[in-house]
């Protein structure tokens, strides 16, 4: 596999900075992105916007993020054995969508994205279809083709939406989930008297844009290139 995140020049780019202020509060500006050719240039950059917190005393912030989990998981489910080692897929149910949405509500903490299911699956190819077909509909004037493919649109969009969705691979257990949700709340856990360490932060980076890759996470070093198309200029 290529050493690069692989994003598109267009869209790719602004999500994976958008992503990156979220998870970590702060804003990126335009000249400061454009400066990111590698994975180790996002993180020289995070790394001097924390450089006032780096090596101040705190807590550890997936400990921090796991018992603000377990405090809200104990008011959803207070049957639960609620351990690191925990298996949530029992306590999930078939709409991994909704059990996140609701634990982000009463943790007030971001949580992953599920991973999509066949219905999500059908409802994005339908959507890719239904785009192609209006565009050949528009070029060629074929007002049929275009109903037919406004209405794959609709309802690809409704399939998107319903798909319960599954929790992320590296999120079946809650120390899984600590772990990813610690690094989508960095900011604020930083706020809330999280210690800042390079390692840490070098890892919470990494689990944002991954999210935004093909590329595994432990295989994003800092000399992974950001775009797809700086292949070509190496």
């Amino acid at each position: 596999m290529s050493n690069t995140l692989g994003l598109d020049d267009d869209l790719d780019p602004v999500e994976a900075v958008v992503s990156l202020e979220r998870a970590f509060g702060l804003r990126i500006s335009d000249t400061e992105g454009a400066a990111c050719r590698t994975v180790g240039d996002i993180y020289d950059l995070l790394q001097s916007r924390f450089a006032g917190k780096i090596g101040e005393p705190g807590a550890c912030m997936t400990s921090m993020t796991f018992y603000r989990l377990r405090r809200s998981l104990r008011v959803m489910r207070p049957e639960g054995d609620w351990r690191p080692d925990t298996v949530l897929k029992a306590y999930v149910g078939w709409n991994a969508r909704a059990f996140l949405a609701t634990l982000g509500r009463a943790s007030d903490l971001r949580m992953p994205e599920p991973n999509g299911r066949w219905v999500g699956g059908v409802g994005s190819i339908l959507v890719l279809l239904a785009i192609i077909g209006v565009a050949i509909a528009g070029i060629k004037g074929a007002p049929i083709l275009g109903l037919t493919s406004v209405a794959m649109l609709v309802v690809g969009a409704v399939l998107l939406r319903i798909d319960p969705g599954a929790l992320p691979e590296d999120c079946t257990t809650l120390g899984g989930l600590a772990v990813k949700v610690g690094a989508l709340n960095y900011g604020t856990l930083a706020d809330a008297g999280g210690a800042v360490r390079p390692n840490d932060l070098w890892g919470a980076m990494v689990e944002v844009l991954s999210a935004q890759s093909d590329l595994p996470a432990s295989e994003i070093r800092r000399d992974t290139l950001i775009l797809q198309s700086a292949l070509a200029r190496v």
